[in-house]
């Protein structure tokens, strides 16, 4: 049955649905459609059979350098699409459909050119990478495509024509202020030292030099900062000369293996003052680089934790259904398509209500592309890991949101939510 009536008890559980991300969450399984073959399960399938379906893409690095960030993100798109189709009638069933990129802006491209030429696939999570996002924003500004990404923090994108492209995570630059409130607000520093390597690329970038404008206009504090080339190697004289600067708290930007030289500098100087580095340093090989000179090491993350109480629902489910604790960037993607399925749901609801009072609906009576895309903009959406809603210039994400994480023992432990800033 495709129609839900206004007494239809499915109408109520939809509009249940459509309040937010408290519902029970079911299980099932569905396909990943790879390029690399791996099709199991069937070409897109959900595991139900008949009625209309629409499909939700994820564009994801599954087999590049950033592959596990993309595998969480297709377990959390799964997870949002269990969620609704666990609801016992609805009109229309969603599927997933998984397209890996391996992390190569060229074969984003053909990734998005693909979704964009797939009549049923309504919206795309993803991709994975900043230089990924990039590659593929043409081909699906021209769609019209709604695309949602929850690891692409680049604030250098392009406009986009038809503005479907949305930064559901806080930007690079946008991190700097809970990396700064973190830095002084915690230890009451008066001097932030931000050393930025260029061999993290744009993204080092973008946040130290963020860091570094944003310290004494946030604070009551200053800032000293140094930018060293790509392929540094020998940090001694530049911590020399942020200490001798009188930084009393430091910030790195910049890639796992810099990072780890910083940490062993400044313990073989017996620094014991606030460090902290960026998001993208936070994994085993920062930790596994550093050794015991990582302990004390801080970072404001854009992904929540399975620990934190408010992902406690989200987490028993994925455990459940994949046999593990979610991985970071998992209740990300759950969320922003937790908040696609809420947005097709309302549009259907709508047209159910205009063919009631016998308006004819268009096409097949579906949400399409265009109105998916204009209630996504215009939405507010409380997930897992933070409040949804976007600014109406370049649909980036309102707020900054964030997480801090420790090593402690050599292994990262999560602290909970940033701090906000005092006002």
């Amino acid at each position: 049955m495709d129609d839900l009536r206004p007494t239809d008890p499915a109408r109520r559980r939809l509009l249940l649905l459509a309040a937010g991300g408290a519902l029970a969450l079911g299980g099932g399984a569905f396909a990943a459609l790879r390029p690399t073959g791996d099709e199991a399960e069937g070409a897109g399938g959900d595991g139900a059979s008949g009625g209309r379906r629409l499909i939700i893409g994820v564009h994801a690095d599954l087999t590049g350098p950033l592959s596990a960030a993309g595998r969480a993100q297709e377990r959390g798109v799964r997870l949002a699409v269990d969620r609704f189709n666990s609801l016992d009638e609805r009109p229309f069933r969603l599927a997933v459909k998984v397209l890996d990129d391996q992390g190569d802006p060229t074969r984003s491209v053909r990734v998005a050119e693909e979704f964009a030429h797939d009549p049923e696939v309504v919206a795309v999570i993803g991709p994975t990478s900043d230089e990924a996002a990039g590659a593929a924003l043409a081909a699906y500004d021209e769609a019209v495509m709604p695309v949602l990404t929850v690891s692409a923090l680049h604030t250098t994108f392009p406009r986009r024509a038809n503005a479907s492209f949305f930064q559901a995570v806080p930007s690079y630059a946008s991190l700097a202020v809970p990396i700064v409130n973190r830095l002084h607000l915690r230890s009451g520093a008066d001097r932030l030292g931000v050393l930025i390597d260029r061999s993290g690329g744009q993204a080092a970038y973008q946040s130290g030099h963020s860091a570094s404008q944003l310290a004494p206009r946030l604070t009551a504090g200053t800032a000293h900062h140094r930018v060293v080339p790509a392929g540094t190697t020998v940090f001694g004289p530049v911590i020399t000369d942020l200490l001798s600067h009188r930084s009393d708290a430091l910030f790195y930007a910049g890639d796992a293996a810099g990072a780890a030289r910083v940490a062993r500098i400044l313990a073989g100087r017996s620094y014991a003052g606030p460090r902290m580095a960026q998001h993208t340093v936070m994994g085993p090989e920062f930790l596994e680089l550093a050794g015991a000179a990582a302990d004390g090491w801080e970072f404001v993350a854009p992904f929540t934790d399975a620990t934190a109480p408010a992902a406690a629902t989200f987490a028993a489910a994925h455990r459940k259904r994949f046999g593990a604790a979610p991985a970071a960037w998992s209740a990300e993607a759950y969320d922003v398509a937790g908040l696609v399925a809420r947005e097709l749901a309302t549009l259907a609801e709508a047209a159910v209500k205009e063919a009631s009072a016998g308006v004819t609906p268009s096409g097949d009576g579906l949400p399409d592309r265009s109105a998916l895309t204009a209630a996504i903009a215009a939405a507010r959406y409380e997930g897992v890991s933070r409040s949804y809603a976007f600014d109406g210039e370049r649909q980036q994400l309102v707020g900054r949101d964030a997480h801090v994480y420790r090593v402690e023992d050599r292994s990262l432990r999560y602290l909970g939510p940033a701090p906000e800033p005092k006002s």
